[in-house]
């Protein structure tokens, strides 16, 4: 890794440029690596949004594209950061990728121990934390197993975030499929510290991963503007039994998070009353952590409002609720499904919003029989009126709610 003056002219000289294209050119008397200088390029065009905050550190690289697009987001590792607190002076991080998460880490801990099995990685990761002067943070090129089995070390926490793309760069969901697998390494990691914090694919099954793990005591389901983004584990060994918190939040870099939190054992043992057969004032829609997390039963006691299908997850009121998290809507109008309503739809509302909950057509279904365009004040959501009637809610979204 050869780091010039030349080499940071050229990444900002040719930043908006295509990387493909400027792979295909010819460049003479380069005294550095032009693909790793390609690389740097196509990786900060990743990252712009994702970490606004690295990219406006003209100094910093990254050690290939595949780091930039995996790393966590500045967003999603400052909260992280905020969940653990200043709980553990020491954290090993087993995963180390791009030390994202390492970095928001030794703003809290006293030390981070960063773990990562290639070179290249670790040699930019200890290049960043000095330009970054991160002096707390410990680099070892190891693979995480031979580590782990080699270390006399107690830590106060684990922190592991299994990559989940196979050797063909397939999606991988479970966790036993990921690598390191953390199913099997959970025994051995528990003795060298007691706690440890993963971080997992929002794809995977909440209940099915806590059944496999041992000890979790917090789940927390992060999403970023109503895009849910990463599920993480706290598991203490000394959590025995108890009611597992499931924290829902959802991020957005200009407000306040929404946050929802409840337990399973309350989930399952609410007994609902019976979904109401008419749409009231308002209309309701949980954030996607909400909806991830399951707390269809929850959300409605916590904030006196009725389903309207045991199915369908939208919520009504007759008095508008503050503070939802998640959407709410003053509703307008309501059609029965049919052919005839798309045709008047179409007529009244030739621009909207639609949305499918609980419903046999998809959003580009409708939109293409109905030829509404997307867009605009009005949201149209289809879904189902208890006991089984297919309607559409006409509605206009409340802002700042």
């Amino acid at each position: 890794m050869e780091i010039s003056d030349n080499l940071f002219d050229f990444i900002e000289k040719y930043s908006q440029e295509n990387p493909i294209k400027l792979r295909l050119k010819r460049f003479e008397n380069l005294n550095f690596d032009l693909s790793f200088a390609i690389d740097q390029i196509e990786s900060r065009q990743k990252i712009k949004n994702k970490l606004p905050l690295w990219n406006q550190n003209k100094k910093l690289l990254f050690p290939s594209v595949l780091s930039a697009e995996q790393a966590s987001s500045e967003i999603t590792a400052k909260y992280k950061q905020d969940i653990i607190g200043s709980r553990y002076k020491s954290i090993c991080d087993l995963t180390g990728g791009l030390g994202v998460d390492s970095y928001y880490f030794a703003a809290s801990a006293e030390k981070v121990t960063y773990v990562e099995r290639y070179p290249l990685y670790c040699n930019v990761a200890k290049y960043n934390f000095s330009i970054l002067q991160k002096n707390n943070i410990q680099i070892v090129c190891s693979d995480s197993l031979k580590f782990i089995l080699g270390c006399n070390i107690k830590f106060d926490a684990f922190y592991i975030d299994p990559a989940r793309r196979n050797s063909e760069n397939k999606r991988l969901y479970d966790l036993r499929d990921c690598e390191p697998n953390i199913i099997e390494l959970q025994d051995i990691l528990l003795e060298k510290a007691p706690v440890i914090l993963l971080k997992a694919s929002p794809m995977i099954d909440i209940s099915r991963a806590i059944q496999d793990l041992k000890f979790v005591k917090e789940v927390y389901v992060i999403s970023v503007k109503n895009e849910c983004k990463e599920l993480f584990f706290v598991i203490n060994n000394h959590f025995i039994e108890g009611e597992i918190s499931i924290n829902c939040v959802n991020l957005n870099p200009v407000k306040q998070p929404d946050n929802y939190i409840f337990t399973l054992k309350d989930e399952k043992n609410i007994s609902l009353l019976q979904p109401i057969t008419s749409v009231r004032s308002y209309l309701y829609e949980p954030n996607s952590s909400i909806l991830k997390a399951g707390a269809f039963k929850s959300v409605a006691i916590s904030f006196s409002i009725s389903k309207i299908h045991k199915n369908s997850h939208l919520y009504t009121s007759d008095k508008f609720v503050a503070n939802f998290p998640g959407r709410v809507f003053i509703v307008k109008e309501i059609m029965p499904f049919s052919g005839k309503a798309l045709k008047k739809l179409y007529a009244q509302y030739p621009s909207a919003n639609i949305t499918v909950r609980n419903f046999p057509m998809t959003a580009e279904e409708l939109r293409r029989k109905s030829k509404i365009k997307d867009g605009g004040n009005i949201y149209i959501f289809a879904t189902t009126l208890c006991p089984d009637k297919k309607i559409f809610i006409i509605c206009e979204k409340i802002i700042n709610v």
